[in-house]
C-alpha cells in the first residue's frame, strides 16, 4: 500500500514544470503544514522567502527540534519525518516558504493556522486544519450554529494580502478544519481576487449550511473545488457538503482513518472506492440530524455547556484526556455536578467521545 512517502520516490525527482501539481501535492503540503516554522518561516508575503530545504535544515538545528516534532494525539508523529524527506526532493524542497502565521486565542475561541509554498507558476495557500488544543474543537463545533467563525474570518484576509503581494494564480488547500478554511477563503475573498485561484482541494473537512451550497458564492467556484474524503469519514461529514466528493482508501480502521498519512495512493493520484462505510454514513446523518433539531440558540447553549466543563476541568489539549482519560473524566464529572440530567448526560457523551477519539489514536500509532 503506497503512501506519501512513497510517493517522495515516486515523484521527487520531477519539479512541477515536469509534473503538475495535484491532490497528493496538497495532501502532503496540508501534513506539513501541522508543523511549528516559527522564526523558519517569515510573516509577510515574499516570493523570494527561504527554500523549503533550508527550513528543514536549520529545522534541525533547533533545540526545541523534539518538542516541535511531538504534535500530539491525532498528528501523525511521522510529520517532521515526512518534511524532511520533502525537502531532499527536487519537486518539494526547491519551493519558497512564506508567511506563516499561527494563531491561538482563548478569548476569541480561535485556532488558525496558515502557510503559503511559492514556485514560478502558482503560489500554495494551506490552511492547517484542528490541533490538539481544546479551543480548536471548540471552533470546529462552533461552524455548526455560526455565520463565521474567527479563524475562517482570519483565512479570507490572509487570502486577499496573498493575492494582494503575490503575483502568479492560487492554489488553496486544507485538511480537516483547513479544507473549510480554504473553502470559505474563496467563496468569501475580494471578488477580483477569484479569478486567479486555479483549484481548491478540502481534504475530509467540515462542510457549511445547506444555504452556502447554492449561493453565487459558492456556484462560482463549485467547478474548481476538489473535495476528498476517507471511507469512514467523521469530521468530512459534519454539516452538509456538494454532491461530488471522492471517497479515498485508507489503511487505518475507524477515526484513524482521518489521518492524511494513511491514504492509500495509486501513482499520482489516490486510490479511490466507491462509496464512505455504512458507519460514516450513519455516524454523519445521525450528529447532523440532531444539529438539524437545534435552534441556534439550544445548539450555542450545549457547545458553550461542553466546552465549559472542560475549562472548569482544567482540560486545555485532547491530550490530557486521552493520557489520563479515569483522571479527566472525574474532573469532568466534578465540573458537571450542577447541570441538569439531560445536559450532563449529553456533556458525558460528547466528552467520551473526544476520549475515545484520543485513546484510538494513540493505539494507532
Amino acid at each position: 500500500m503506497a503512501d506519501l512517502f512513497d510517493y517522495l520516490i515516486w515523484r521527487g525527482d520531477l519539479d512541477f514544470s515536469q509534473s503538475a501539481f495535484n491532490e497528493v501535492d496538497c495532501l502532503l503540503l496540508c501534513q506539513i503544514t501541522y508543523l511549528n516554522f516559527y522564526s523558519l518561516v517569515p510573516h509577510d508575503f515574499s516570493k523570494n522567502g527561504p527554500l523549503l530545504k533550508n527550513v528543514a535544515q536549520n529545522m534541525l538545528k533547533l533545540k526545541d527540534y523534539a518538542q516541535r516534532s511531538d504534535l500530539g494525539p491525532g498528528i501523525n508523529p511521522r510529520t517532521m519525518e515526512l518534511f524532511i524527506e520533502a525537502s531532499k526532493t527536487k519537486r518539494f524542497g526547491s519551493l519558497n516558504m512564506c508567511a506563516f502565521r499561527s494563531i491561538t486565542d482563548l478569548e476569541k475561541e480561535e485556532q488558525f493556522c496558515a502557510v503559503t509554498f511559492c514556485s514560478p507558476q502558482w503560489n500554495a495557500v494551506i490552511f492547517r486544519g484542528t490541533d490538539s488544543s481544546i479551543v480548536g474543537w471548540k471552533e470546529d463545533f462552533n461552524l455548526g450554529y455560526l455565520p463565521q467563525v474567527p479563524a475562517q474570518v482570519d483565512a479570507c484576509e490572509y487570502l486577499d494580502q496573498a493575492a494582494a503581494e503575490l503575483k502568479n494564480q492560487f492554489i488553496l488547500g486544507g485538511h480537516s478544519k483547513g479544507g473549510n478554511l480554504a473553502l470559505y477563503a474563496a467563496t468569501h475573498c475580494k471578488g477580483h481576487h477569484v479569478s486567479r485561484i486555479l483549484s481548491i482541494y478540502n481534504n475530509d473537512g467540515p462542510g457549511f449550511s445547506r444555504e452556502f451550497f447554492s449561493s453565487e458564492r459558492f456556484l462560482s467556484v463549485r467547478d474548481r473545488l476538489n473535495t476528498y474524503v476517507p471511507g469512514l469519514s467523521i469530521v468530512g461529514m459534519l454539516f452538509c457538503h456538494p454532491d461530488e466528493y471522492k471517497v479515498v482508501q485508507s489503511s487505518e480502521k475507524g477515526f484513524g482513518q482521518h489521518d492524511p498519512m494513511s491514504w492509500i495512493l495509486d501513482g499520482p493520484g489516490f486510490e479511490l472506492i466507491e462509496q464512505r462505510a455504512n458507519a460514516s454514513k450513519f455516524i454523519g446523518e445521525t450528529i447532523n440530524e440532531w444539529m438539524d433539531d437545534l435552534s441556534p440558540e439550544e445548539k450555542e447553549e450545549f457547545i458553550e455547556t461542553v466546552f465549559g466543563v472542560l475549562s472548569k476541568a482544567d482540560i486545555t489539549k485532547s491530550a490530557q484526556m486521552s493520557d489520563k482519560p479515569l483522571k479527566s473524566l472525574g474532573k469532568v464529572i466534578g465540573a458537571s455536578a450542577k447541570l441538569t440530567s439531560k445536559t450532563r448526560n449529553a456533556v458525558f457523551h460528547v466528552v467520551g467521545e473526544l476520549i475515545k477519539t484520543g485513546i484510538g489514536n494513540l493505539r494507532s500509532q
